[in-house]
């Protein structure tokens, strides 16, 4: 699993049972309580907060990590930019922000499937009056979105391994040449994209999607382990506003 960011881990949990709306919900706030850290006992506070979900969720530490290392090169441009902008302590922080922004993401995604987070995410927007077709719409899209993210980068992958038994050279020094590789990797990735879309598509009209109303086999139950780990985010969010 080389693009271990935006997938499924199938296994048995806790947090794996939870319903999709309580971790979508958790997730958010999570993340909304990394904003409000403003020193680094907080974000060890945070650690620690996500070293408890990582346990219970059963996923390896290392897998957490690799979908950090995904990200790496957007955590470092950030950085970077806010180094010559403010700083090295601002860098650091923007960098544990990220960091952990992208953490708290993968325990969603990794513990919840795409067709519940969707499913999940249609049933809050209900709370809003949201009508249910557009209900159905968004969360397809967001299905869609979240199995597009590792199956872009494994292409991506696949085509500069292609391209380097082509005789591609992507080490090569100069701007023509970083311009050359780049345009390897990009068209093919564009060509691709745009056929797995049309698939999805065609698929979608076969199954005559949008012509009758969605239904689902099994109905989403709040629990009250569902309730404890509510009140267990948004006591986290409290702690992490209070304290810091």
């Amino acid at each position: 699993m080389r693009f271990a960011f935006g997938r499924y881990v199938p296994t048995s949990s806790i947090i794996h049972s939870l319903d999709p709306r309580v971790k979508t919900i958790s997730s958010f706030v999570f993340v909304v309580s990394v904003l409000f850290v403003k020193g680094f006992m907080g974000y060890l506070f945070l650690f620690g907060i996500f070293l408890i979900i990582a346990f219970l969720s059963n996923i390896k530490l290392i897998l957490y990590l690799k979908s950090v290392k995904n990200m790496w090169f957007l955590i470092v441009f950030a950085s970077l930019i806010q180094f010559f902008i403010s700083g090295f302590q601002m860098a650091m922080f923007i960098s544990l922000r990220l960091i952990f922004v992208v953490l708290f993401a993968s325990f969603l995604t990794y513990t919840t499937s795409p067709l519940l987070i969707a499913r999940g995410l249609s049933e809050l927007l209900r709370f809003f009056g949201v009508k249910k077709r557009y209900r159905d719409d968004f969360g397809m899209i967001m299905t869609i979105s979240f199995r597009f993210i590792p199956i872009l980068f494994d292409e991506i992958d696949r085509i500069i391994k292609a391209q380097i038994a082509r005789g591609a050279k992507f080490d090569e020094k100069g701007l023509k040449y970083k311009i050359q590789g780049v345009v390897a990797i990009v068209v093919p990735l564009l060509v691709s994209s745009i056929r797995k879309a049309e698939e999805i598509s065609i698929a979608l009209q076969a199954r005559k999607y949008g012509v009758f109303e969605r239904n689902s086999y099994y109905t989403l139950k709040w629990k009250f382990k569902d309730t404890l780990f509510f009140v267990f985010s948004f006591l986290v969010l409290f702690l992490i506003v209070v304290f810091s």
